[in-house]
């Protein structure tokens, strides 16, 4: 159990978590009280459409330190909120390499997803995990949680570590699903409020269609074709 043990002993969470699965129709004073289950939070930030002010069913939300931003990931990961199952995972993790989907996930990741579950998975379950791409991850978890009920409570009996595993599994998971938002938020940021506006060379030759039109009597809509919509 040593990289178990290291790992809650010397792991450097972020005290940031990122919660999915939002109901749209969810009042953000509903989803703090349910963060503030776990504990004080300092800030909470919705994601929303830079374009339209859209919510889009993900937030970020800090604690006070690492340890009770760990606790949310165990204890409100799966809460139930306006019909949904809150998805629970941390941001931010400093000095990490965002990794591909066919990308080994890495012992760091591994590690650290050790440190979130419940029982005490076994360091050659966290080596073997390491090696596993999030995309081997995912087509792991969808055969084990597609398998029918009696067969999975037989395996969980006869393979002990196999409840921990998923678990761990489903860490690094989300722990993905989280930089993929991050990621995703930051691009939304550059991106111009409106990514797509004629600029004002194509108004000017759109001015310049319609007074053609008007002196020649010629097909607008090709004249407008032909001077174009510069987006960017």
């Amino acid at each position: 159990m040593q990289l178990a043990a290291t790992a809650a002993a010397n792991c450097s969470c972020s005290r940031v978590v990122y919660v999915g699965n939002i109901p749209f129709h969810a009042a953000e004073d509903e989803l703090r009280c349910a963060c503030e289950l776990i504990g004080p939070i300092r800030s909470l930030r919705v994601a929303t459409d830079p374009a339209t002010g859209k919510r889009k069913g993900y937030a970020f939300v800090e604690y006070a330190d690492d340890e009770t931003a760990r606790s949310a990931c165990r204890n409100l990961d799966g809460h139930f909120l306006r019909g949904r199952n809150l998805r629970v995972g941390l941001a931010g993790r400093q000095g990490r390499r965002r990794r591909g989907d066919d990308d080994p996930v890495g012992m760091e990741d591994a590690v650290h997803a050790a440190c979130l579950v419940t029982g005490k998975p076994l360091d050659s379950v966290t080596r073997y995990l390491a090696a596993q791409s999030t995309r081997d991850l995912r087509q792991m978890m969808a055969t084990l949680e597609g398998l029918d009920s009696d067969t999975a409570r037989l395996l969980k009996e006869h393979l002990p570590g196999l409840a921990t595993l998923m678990e761990q599994a489903k860490h690094l998971l989300d722990m993905a699903a989280t930089d993929a938002a991050a990621a995703k938020e930051a691009r939304d940021k550059k991106r111009p409020a409106s990514a797509c506006q004629p600029t004002a060379e194509a108004s000017n030759d759109d001015h310049a269609a319609k007074i053609r039109k008007m002196e020649h009597g010629g097909n607008f809509k090709s004249a407008v074709s032909a001077a174009g919509v510069a987006c960017f």
